[in-house]
């Protein structure tokens, strides 16, 4: 696939194929198109050339509603942006996806919880996102992608404002939830810890999908 924007190349020809409970680890300097992936594999961008095939749903095919609705139902993302609203709880951001796929209020906040324990974060289910440090917020957009135990987890650099010690858990999470779950993940990173965790790299640079030995 490709994209372009203005007339100007922002990704170039990329093949990615990811398996269940793979996880493959996207690589490449800034502006290298690493983001650009990534939203055209959750169906926020559509690629110039090519398709996307997600879980036999080839999203390239479906209306902008219909990706939406795929996005919210099928799969977990992670932006760069932990992207919480302000005027729900910490359990309610995290349990959103599920509140509304139409999940009883009361089992949906008691999944969430879960997950907010999984990241560190048991004690602030009742607070607000407004207390939250950057990285705390980040794990909190982690425990939400994972909530409705997704079949394709996508995560643009969801380590990069974490310390190093609650970088690694979150990205050894990924992974393990991958191997449990069976669920196909992409992580873009900049952080080779994180990628030297994962199966397979994509180097942007290249435009290269390489297994690890």
């Amino acid at each position: 696939m490709t994209a372009e924007v203005g007339g100007t190349q922002v990704l170039g020809a990329t093949d990615l194929s990811v398996a269940p409970g793979q996880v493959v680890a996207v690589i490449g300097p800034s502006g290298s198109g690493k983001s650009t992936l990534l939203r055209i594999l959750t169906g926020v961008q559509a690629p110039t050339t090519g398709n996307v095939m997600i879980d036999g749903v080839e999203l390239t095919r479906l209306s902008v509603g219909a990706r939406a609705a795929f996005r919210r139902d099928r799969l977990g993302v992670v932006f760069q942006d932990p992207e919480l609203l302000d005027e729900l709880s910490v359990a309610e951001n995290a349990a959103l996806p599920i509140i509304l796929a139409g999940r009883p209020r009361g089992e949906a906040l008691s999944s969430a919880r879960v997950q907010l324990s999984r990241v560190g974060l048991a004690s602030r289910g009742d607070g607000s996102p407004k207390t939250l440090s950057r990285g705390e917020a980040m794990r909190v957009a982690v425990a939400r992608a994972l909530v409705a135990g997704p079949r394709a987890v996508i995560a643009d650099e969801p380590t990069a404002s974490l310390d190093r010690t609650n970088a690694l858990a979150i990205a050894r999470m990924l992974v393990d939830n991958a191997r449990a779950m069976g669920a196909a993940t992409v992580v873009a990173s900049h952080d080779p810890e994180v990628v030297a965790m994962c199966d397979d790299i994509v180097d942007l640079r290249s435009e290269a999908q390489v297994t690890r030995s």
